[in-house]
């Protein structure tokens, strides 16, 4: 079930009124509520669900013996096998058999017919962090498995984030019980979901069928062309992703839950680093504190630092996808976070920063901004050689021309990044703002206004509803 249908609406709000109504039924009503939910995308994945999370749960009580070490590797090899099989057999079979000498090698039928289950990767990171968190004593085990399994299950967040770590989530979830209606919650999560709702039916949809037009003449792309396409795409996987992050944190909301930002305005990122502390912040977050630091973080020497931070952003380039286009991606934000670390380093740029201020700052708020552009002609590219050839086009002045059709483009394009700023402004004063809506508009305007936005989002709704990108990760 998609967020924006009218199927996942009824069902939200049958689901809102029950969860309202029978407060000490509340952990049983939501675990059936997951169920349906995860039910609507096919029984297979459901059960294997069903099953990794049980087995998970068993193994996690047994952290506190004095075997934890085995039961966690037990554990971490069960939920990395079950990733591995699912996302990657076919693209590693593939690679294998164009190995001279092993052409021979054919892929089973039965592999190449393996339908990925949705949330895999999301639901595999949570566990992986829950059960270590276990190990480390950073986190106490669920006291039961209903408990765990709304822990792993909840249908706001299960198909694509953000990823909850076991002491943000468990503890309310095993406190439903308590949770007291609240109009200021009511207000936060219908803010959040409608906000997502605009951001993913109003501009990420909107921008699909373009993103689609220029990506399908790839290399053929002329310069301009091939920057157009890389900032529509910039531009729609945001207002896409962070939709459904939104949305997820709204629906939360309306069940008193509290799930974690995943997105600040990353495009305002003045520098790669802060970057990722923008975008995608829990998988960032993740990346940090179960790959880059256990593989030895910035403790081994500088030398270590960058193989270290180039290891890690490469492995997220894989998590995002079974493909060589998303391990250079990976990679490429790897070599842009060791350049930045380099930079910072240089004593002369640090007294600029200091003396330049916010130009400066705006200046290097661009250059990050062109750099993740570049970056996403990789992840969106339909191979290795048509990206690079769309990136050498991009870098390629000589064959610059912008005619009026550009132009058009070039201006829908800064009307998207005037948007961005608008939100980072509404971000940063939303509790003032709110407060002067309700204060100097009276109730009747206020409905009148809602009604105006759902009219909208009901004219631009297609037909058939446009999944999100992430559903595919």
């Amino acid at each position: 079930m998609l967020f924006q249908t009218p199927e996942f609406i009824a069902f939200l709000i049958i689901t809102l009124v029950l969860y309202y109504k029978l407060p000490a039924a509340r952990s049983c009503l939501l675990a059936l509520a997951d169920l349906l939910f995860y039910l609507a995308a096919g029984l297979n994945g459901l059960l294997l669900l069903a099953a990794v999370s049980a087995v998970s749960y068993y193994l996690s009580i047994k952290l506190g013996s004095r075997h934890a070490r085995v039961f966690l590797t037990l554990a971490l090899l069960l939920n990395i096998a079950n990733l591995l099989f699912f996302k990657y057999i076919v693209f590693f079979l593939n690679n294998i058999v164009k190995i001279p000498g092993l052409e021979f090698l054919e892929i089973p039928g039965a592999l190449l017919n393996i339908i990925q289950p949705l949330g895999i990767s999301f639901y595999t990171f949570q566990l992986i962090a829950y059960l270590v968190d276990i190990y480390r004593k950073k986190c106490e085990p669920a006291r039961s498995l209903l408990h765990f399994w709304l822990f792993v299950s909840f249908f706001a967040n299960v198909v694509a984030g953000p990823i909850m770590r076991g002491n943000e989530l468990i503890p309310q979830l095993e406190s439903l019980a308590s949770i007291r209606f609240s109009g200021a919650s009511l207000r936060l999560g219908l803010a959040y979901f409608t906000l997502g709702l605009c951001k993913k039916i109003l501009l990420a949809d909107y921008l699909t069928v373009y993103v689609d037009q220029f990506f399908v003449q790839g290399s053929s792309l002329a310069t301009i062309q091939a920057w157009i396409a890389a900032y529509l795409f910039t531009f729609q996987i945001y207002y896409d992703f962070s939709a459904y992050s939104e949305m997820a944190m709204g629906i939360a909301c309306l069940f008193g839950i509290n799930l974690k930002l995943n997105f600040a305005t990353p495009y305002l990122s003045s520098n790669p680093s802060e970057f990722w502390r923008r975008w995608h912040i829990t998988l960032s977050n993740w990346i940090r504190d179960y790959l880059y630091i256990p593989l030895g973080g910035s403790r081994r020497g500088e030398l270590r630092r960058y193989l270290n931070l180039f290891a890690a952003m490469s492995i997220s380039g894989l998590w995002h996808g079974a493909a060589w286009t998303f391990v250079v991606w990976g990679m490429y934000h790897g070599v842009l976070l060791i350049l930045h670390n380099i930079y910072k380093k240089i004593r002369l740029v640090q007294r600029m920063a200091i003396n330049a201020g916010s130009i400066l700052n705006a200046i290097s708020i661009l250059i990050t901004f062109h750099l993740v552009c570049i970056g996403w002609v990789f992840f969106r590219a339909p191979n290795l050689n048509t990206a690079l050839h769309m990136v050498y086009h991009m870098l390629n002045p000589l064959n610059m021309t912008i005619d009026r059709a550009s132009m058009k483009y070039l201006a829908i394009i800064a009307m998207l990044f005037s948007l961005h700023i608008v939100e980072f402004y509404l971000r940063q004063n939303y509790d003032y703002l709110s407060a002067l809506w309700r204060k100097y508009f009276p109730a009747p305007l206020r409905a009148l206004a809602y009604a105006l936005i759902l009219l909208l989002l009901i004219t631009f709704s297609t037909y058939q509803p446009n999944s999100f990108i992430y559903f595919k990760f």
